[in-house]
């Protein structure tokens, strides 16, 4: 028997899907809540953002995973044994989610939404000139498996798509610009502007004041990443001031976004409760099913964290 100790971060709401699934692969799973005290006895932790210290409490505790493709979440547990190994999950179906909101954030913009959903409420019939895209310069920040699929899905429609990386990457049908020179080279040359970086030391914070202000005046911003990159005051007067054009955001500093947060007033950013990927059970309990059986035979599952590098 192989004890799963499950917590999805809003009420356990997925637990029966993901329980279903699991013994559908292996009837020799169990899989109970983090908050059960018969889940002590666990050997594996799918979780999202556990209580602080809860982890540390799991004695047979072989492998944590993840139940989303971020890991930030769990370095915020001081207590997190630091001898058991951490796999996040990489499914293709995500990444195509991502993709798709980004495009339709993006081509929302460029085709101005906004405004014909205005014309709509006023029942006028008016018309903006077109934007020309092709060849328009975009810049994505991040280009690991998500971001590598929003880079060529982009491309597809003809944008002109550079990517970002502390370090290269193998294998990416895109141009690509590394480290700090790489960053501030993109920031000056493009006008549209995605980040989809996971959150670590070297993040946070990224996108500041100084960074919007290189970027061209007009410019897009989008972000699915994690809200802590960005300085949400210095975006707000970006786009307030006009050198922004505005911005699509699914992540933020304090989800849910409170009611009295500025970005509610401001029409010019449109407000995603973070959904650009959602986790499906469906299309991911294969690779937890594999990480388990790979770890109880004495093997390293894929996908594994580097707690070094936070991802």
């Amino acid at each position: 028997m192989t004890l799963i100790a499950f917590h999805d971060g809003i009420e356990n709401a997925s637990l029966d899907t993901w329980h279903y699934h699991l013994t559908k692969s292996d009837p020799q799973i169990s899989v109970i809540a983090l908050s059960d005290s018969k889940a002590n006895d666990a050997e594996i932790a799918l979780v999202w953002n556990p209580p602080d210290g809860r982890l540390a409490e799991l004695k047979n505790l072989k492998l944590i995973c993840s139940l989303g493709q971020g890991v930030d979440h769990l370095w915020k547990d001081q207590k997190r044994p630091q001898s058991v190994p951490i796999i996040r999950l990489v499914d293709l179906h995500m990444s195509h989610a991502l993709s798709q909101w980004v495009i339709a954030v993006l081509l929302d913009f460029l085709r101005d939404g906004p405004f014909y959903r205005e014309n709509r409420l006023k029942r006028e019939f008016n018309k903006l000139p077109q934007t020309n895209t092709i060849a328009m310069k975009v810049a994505i920040y991040g280009i690991g498996a998500i971001g590598s699929v929003v880079a060529q899905n982009l491309q597809s429609l003809q944008f002109d798509v550079s990517g970002w990386a502390q370090t290269p990457k193998t294998e990416r049908p895109f141009k690509q610009k590394i480290g700090k020179h790489g960053f501030e080279s993109l920031l000056h040359s493009n006008l549209i502007h995605i980040c989809l970086l996971p959150l670590t030391k070297n993040t946070k914070g990224l996108f500041s004041q100084d960074v919007f202000n290189q970027m061209p005046k007009g410019s897009y911003f989008i972000n699915a990443g994690r809200g802590e990159q960005v300085d949400e005051r210095a975006l707000l007067q970006a786009v307030r001031s006009g050198h922004l054009s505005g911005a699509a955001l699914d992540v933020f500093c304090e989800e849910p976004l409170p009611v009295s947060h500025p970005f509610w007033n401001e029409p010019k950013i449109s407000i995603w409760p973070h959904i650009a990927a959602q986790t499906d059970p469906a299309t991911t309990f294969e690779q937890i099913a594999r990480a388990i059986y790979a770890v109880k035979s004495g093997l390293a599952p894929k996908n594994l964290v580097d707690p070094n590098r936070e991802y």
